[in-house]
């Protein structure tokens, strides 16, 4: 009798059962090897962790008590005491008493004088060997340094009392034991700290290692010792090792019983399997069974929903052999049908050649070709008798053209691998033939043209480049190899316009042609701007490519940047030379009128004749200053780096303080707040050009008052000692006005420069101020900078470099003193001039006349329209703030001052003395023309003549 085979759930167990026992084994072993070592580890870190710990506390409280000390050292009252011997038992015991630097209970504290007495003291009961005493005493009393001990004397702790770096006495801080600081901070274990000789400072547990005991008398068998060296002491953590085995012994209970949890798991997983691998094996071989033996075809499945993937194959592998089988009895009439739906020509023949099967294209090509079936078939097969495939040349009755067909041939073979004959297939290449020789015409045609032509796929992903031509090549320096298959963006680069890039893009979102000239780059990285005309190629009536035609245009492109560039800066240059001159006739020529009338006004009072002697030399020296400012004037004339630097002794803080006066008075006229900072470091006198660096700071100051409205300036000097004994004078000014844009700072110090025109026409200024004091300062071996953000104000910092000078070369400054002049005849005259100096000095030339002054074209009109007294005459500025002379004008003769000064003599007095601007002044309406600076006996002369003849008109009149 056949003995019956072991069921599968046995198999799986008896199989599975070794293999598990030996991998529990295995694992539980590195389980526990792992965890012990982990353990180890986690002590040894703990230890060490502990050590460093305490390591930073001790740290911690000796510098930390040392820095607490040296701030009271610090202390007002500790140093007054070293020197105030009377008062200092009034504060000092009180001060004492509060002192508490440390957690420790007992803490001594004592003030120590220079010869090493106590001045005062707090608990102090300290008994100090001499070695320690005389160690604190000669590194902080002999060498003024902090001194700190940590011993088994106890801690000590000292600091200098310093006066003027030398110490005056010292701090002393005293601790018995270093137990008492340590004791309050928490342990992760237990910790020791030893002197050199073994005996315990410091015991985190005194039940084990008791303090003052010597460490070599502890048992440390049954203790993990960790230890560290911190100066003269060493550091100690001490912790059991049952400690470590107990939490081993923990872990390796917890492991044991997860393994044990494990191994059931698994036990009864793999009978699981076993049961439900039987079910399926058996529901199956039920289900293949009951469907060979029946004409139900229906699949049979299992009572439960899960069923193994493997089995799950096996039955859908049986169900696709059931259904191969039902495929291959189709008839013969679908099978025709399926070689008739073939778009390729097929043929079957048998061994002997005879065909078996042909489908209707092979039959539609044999009608168009000359001759029978056979013989077509019979060249076919010779033309393929030493080869598999080949394209045959064919005549066509019907086209009267040739048709290229390409031939494969194919064995045919049984089910056992038998050949039975051949398959012929031909397709028919003739369109495509005639489709690749007009490619290769176009192609051709492409490549050999002169112009860039390139295509791209707008269909795929990242638009790439499908084709390029030769000149393509030619020009931009990549192989088709390298660019084919890429964007055309790997040619653009930082300088190309991104408006360009996004208009070309939007052109191709749109479908639409667009022609552009952008900005690409060559594969060396030269740069060339390209001539581009994409157009849209449609294929079904859907755009699929765009064809591109690029130009080198980059000549082109340079000869017209160039005449662009040069028409720009031609009109530039014209316009700022007109803008500076017309700047600088007004600018220069204002302030030395303020000087010729001073003098003039002189010259009609009494004078000595040293006196007398002493104006004509200063009138000779204006009109030399003259004779340079209208060579200044003359633009061609104009060089740059002709200006000397002198060297002479003076003394710079009178200098700064001349300036703080004078520019105070025009703060305080504006509303502004003028700060002067000094630290000059004892170097008022030294040796430099005093005039140029009044100039610089003037010019940095008169921007300051000018564009700052409301606010305060700050002048901040000081002076620096080089290691040669040079000096290198840094100054800054500051203001809180109307600041300067980003795009414009970096102009800013350019000759005839300032931010726009608006700011020339708004505040005045030729442009020069901030290029001459670049100059300057770069001649006198520093430089100046500029850090500002429009609306927020501007901080102009600059440096020169200085000599040491001796007080004693100093020269005396004089001062001289003005006379008053005679009054005349009595004229009514009406001044519109904005400049006070400049009112003052045309009122005195006119003291025989009744004069009155208006600040401002709005101003005059205001007077002439509210006065009830008639002006005979009305001298008028040209340039002034809020309506300018000429304005003024055009409005008094247009009737909106009144009837009455229609014809009322108007004389332009005006410091712009460039060729048409007295024709200016004509078509403005004025009558007369006197240029800044002019005579008295000038000026009361066009007075006396103007007034007359308007005198002279009205007696007419009224006649």
């Amino acid at each position: 009798m056949m003995q019956q085979p072991p069921r599968l759930r046995s198999l799986l167990l008896s199989s599975m059962l070794p293999r598990l026992v030996l991998l529990v084994a295995v694992l539980s072993i590195i389980l526990f090897a792992l965890s012990f070592h982990f353990i180890v580890k986690q002590t040894d870190q703990l230890q060490q962790q502990s050590v460093d710990g305490l390591e930073q506390d001790i740290n911690y409280i000796v510098s930390d008590t040392t820095r607490q000390l040296a701030d009271l050292a610090a202390n007002d009252i500790i140093i007054n005491s070293l020197v105030d011997f009377e008062q200092r038992d009034n504060y000092l015991p009180m001060f004492f008493r509060s002192l508490n630097l440390t957690q420790a209970k007992s803490v001594e504290f004592a003030l120590f004088d220079f010869a090493g007495n106590r001045v005062i003291d707090k608990n102090w009961n300290a008994v100090i060997p001499e070695s320690l005493s005389s160690a604190w005493r000669q590194q902080t009393l002999g060498s003024s340094n902090a001194y700190s001990s940590v011993s088994k004397y106890g801690v000590l702790i000292s600091v200098p009392v310093l006066l003027r770096g030398v110490a005056e006495g010292a701090l002393v801080m005293y601790v018995d034991s270093l137990q008492s600081l340590l004791a309050p901070y928490p342990r992760l274990t237990n910790q020791l700290v030893t002197d050199s000789s073994g005996h315990v400072l410091f015991s985190s547990e005194p039940s084990l290692i008791a303090p003052n005991s010597s460490f070599s008398d502890f048992d440390d068998s049954g203790y993990a010792i960790k230890k560290a060296d911190w100066q003269n002491l060493t550091l100690y953590s001490v912790k059991p090792t049952i400690t470590a085995y107990r939490e081993a012994a923990w872990t390796g209970i917890v492991l044991l019983a997860m393994i044990v949890g494990f191994v059931f798991i698994i036990l009864h997983m793999v009978s699981m399997t076993g049961t439900l691998a039987e079910r399926t094996l058996s529901t199956l071989y039920n289900d293949i069974k009951n469907r060979l033996n029946s004409d139900d075809k229906t699949s049979l499945r299992l009572d439960s929903d899960v069923e193994a993937q493997e089995l799950a194959d096996i039955r859908e592998a049986f169900d696709k052999l059931i259904w191969d089988l039902t495929e291959v009895s189709l008839s013969n009439e679908q099978f025709s049908n399926v070689l008739e739906s073939m778009g390729d020509m097929l043929v079957v023949v048998d061994q002997d050649k005879q065909i078996l099967l042909s489908n209707k294209r092979f039959d539609d090509f044999c009608h168009d070709q000359y001759g029978e079936k056979n013989g077509i078939l019979k060249f076919i097969m010779q033309k393929l008798a030493s080869s598999q495939s080949n394209e045959l040349t064919h005549f066509s009755v019907s086209t009267g053209q040739e048709r290229f067909v390409h031939w494969t041939k194919t064995s045919l073979a049984d089910a056992n691998g038998n050949i039975r004959g051949d398959i012929y297939v031909g397709s028919d290449e003739t369109e495509q033939r005639s489709l690749e020789s007009h490619v290769k015409v176009l192609t051709h045609a492409m490549d050999e043209a002169t112009v860039s032509i390139i295509i791209s796929d707008i269909k795929r992903v990242g638009q790439p480049i499908i084709y390029v031509n030769s000149a393509f090549e030619e020009l931009t320096g990549y192989s088709r190899e390298e660019i084919i298959g890429h964007n055309c963006r790997s040619m653009q680069g930082d300088e190309t316009s991104k408006q360009t890039v996004d208009q070309i893009r939007e052109a191709i979102a749109v479908r639409e042609p667009i022609e552009t000239t952008l900005l690409n780059y060559k594969k060396d990285g030269s740069a060339f701007y390209n001539r581009l005309n994409l157009t849209p190629v449609k294929i079904n009536g859907e755009v699929t490519h765009y064809i591109g035609f690029q130009q080198d245009v980059t000549q082109q492109r340079q000869t017209e940047q160039y005449l662009q560039d040069a028409r720009e800066k031609a009109e530039e240059s014209a316009r700022l030379k007109s803008s500076f001159l017309a700047s600088m006739s007004h600018e220069i020529r204002t302030p030395i009128h303020g000087i010729s009338g001073v003098l003039q006004l002189m010259a009609s009072s009494e004078l000595t004749e040293e006196q007398k002697h002493y104006l004509s030399l200063a009138k000779f020296s204006i009109q030399g200053l003259l004779h340079i400012v209208n060579d200044i004037l003359d633009f061609s004339k104009i060089e740059a780096g002709q200006l000397q630097i002198e060297e002479n002794p003076f003394d710079i803080l009178e200098s700064l303080e001349n300036l703080q006066s004078q520019y105070a008075i025009m703060c305080q006229e504006k509303g502004l707040a003028l700060h002067f900072h000094f630290d000059l470091q004892g170097f008022h006198v030294v040796q430099g050009d005093d005039v140029r660096f009044r100039q610089i700071l003037s010019n940095l100051l008169g921007n300051a008052v000018k564009f700052t409205d409301s606010g305060c300036i700050e002048v901040t000097t000081s002076i620096q000692q080089n290691a040669d004994n040079s000096l290198k004078l840094l100054c800054s000014v500051k203001d809180t006005g109307i600041g300067i844009a980003q795009d414009k700072q970096s102009t800013i110090f350019d000759v005839f420069t300032q931010e726009d025109l608006s700011t020339t026409r708004k505040f005045g200024g030729t442009g020069l101020g901030l290029s001459i004091s670049k100059q300057l300062c770069e001649l006198m071996g520093g430089d100046i900078k500029l850090e500002s953000v429009k609306g927020h104000g501007s901080t102009f910092s600059f440096t020169i470099m200085l000599e040491q000078a001796d007080e004693a070369l100093l020269k005396p400054v004089h001062h001289s003193s003005g006379v008053k002049r005679e009054k005349g005849k009595k004229r009514k005259v009406l001044i519109v001039e904005d400049n006070d100096i400049n009112q003052v000095i045309v009122k005195q030339h006119l003291n025989n006349h009744t004069t009155l002054s208006a600040k401002s074209g709005l101003e005059a009109l205001e007077a002439l329209n509210k006065m009830k007294v008639t002006f005979d005459v009305v001298l008028m500025d040209c340039q002034m703030p809020e309506m300018d002379g000429f304005e003024a004008t055009k409005r008094i003769r247009n009737g909106e001052a009144g009837e009455r000064y229609l014809n009322v003599p108007i004389i332009a007095l005006t410091a712009n003395a460039m060729k048409g601007d007295k024709e200016r002044c004509v078509n403005a309406g004025m009558d007369d023309y006197l240029s800044k600076p002019f005579d008295a006996i000038d000026l009361i002369d066009k007075v006396e003549h103007w007034a007359s003849i308007e005198r002279n008109s009205e007696e007419s009149a009224a006649h």
